[in-house]
């Protein structure tokens, strides 16, 4: 999900529309965490690098509280007044899903439309991903396979609890062949066949990593928009678990 989110900002950048490292509360005019200061401070482009200063915990709540309503996003990121930064704004990496929550507000607030129908239209449609799905009743109606998970030791089928805030964060569905369409582009200059989704330019600030990172196992990387740059056996790579 952060990958295609980033993709959206980043296609928003080159039309024009907005400005990476103008501050969030000129798209969301009430954005606001508890210190009214840093709010001011906290900009596009340290939500997509995961520097904002909001804490990994931020987005426990909407893991266990069902959301699929159109106000979904909104309500989370208001959610966030009252919750302070773990660090200053811009000084360090610390990964939270709600970054991504509060760019998916962003493009759904510019473009005037649903979160849903902007990725659809504007990154599966040209990439030819036609077994993709941002709409998670959708996905349900064309084949969404059934989840699982242990209990005892022995897998049951399962259907999560579904909040609409985390979906630019991670709850898209699409087929293995159309995350390969996705691939190609990414690994393209932004073409597949013969559209172009982003510039050159622009996919390659996307890969560039910007700060470092360190996750659970102690492994290093550097993250940039969606995307952490690393290396595979000494081959650079870019990747997301």
């Amino acid at each position: 999900g952060k990958s295609f989110t980033a993709l959206a900002i980043m296609q928003m950048v080159e039309e024009g529309k907005i400005d990476l490292d103008a501050p969030v509360n000129r798209y969301i005019t009430w954005f606001e965490v508890a210190d009214e200061e840093a709010s001011s401070r906290i900009t596009l482009r340290h939500l997509l690098n995961h520097t904002s200063g909001l804490p990994t915990a931020a987005d426990r709540g909407y893991v266990v509280r069902e959301d699929p309503s159109y106000g979904a996003l909104e309500n989370e990121v208001r959610a966030l007044e009252d919750v302070e930064l773990s660090r200053p704004v811009g000084s360090s990496f610390e990964y939270s899903n709600m970054n991504y929550t509060i760019l998916g507000l962003t493009v759904q607030t510019i473009s005037g439309e649903p979160y849903e129908r902007y990725v659809e239209e504007r990154i599966f449609a040209p990439l030819d991903m036609n077994h993709s799905f941002a709409n998670h009743e959708e996905a349900k109606e064309n084949g969404l396979t059934q989840g699982y998970r242990y209990w005892f030791g022995i897998p049951r089928p399962t259907d999560l609890i579904y909040n609409r805030a985390a979906l630019p964060a991670g709850l898209h569905a699409a087929s293995a062949e159309d995350m390969a369409h996705h691939l190609i582009a990414q690994l393209n200059g932004g073409r597949y066949g013969g559209e172009a989704i982003l510039s050159p330019e622009g996919i390659a600030e996307m890969h560039r990593g910007a700060v470092r990172g360190t996750v659970m196992d102690g492994t290093e990387f550097s993250y940039g928009m969606g995307w952490s740059e690393t290396e595979i056996n000494g081959i650079p790579a870019i990747s997301h678990s």
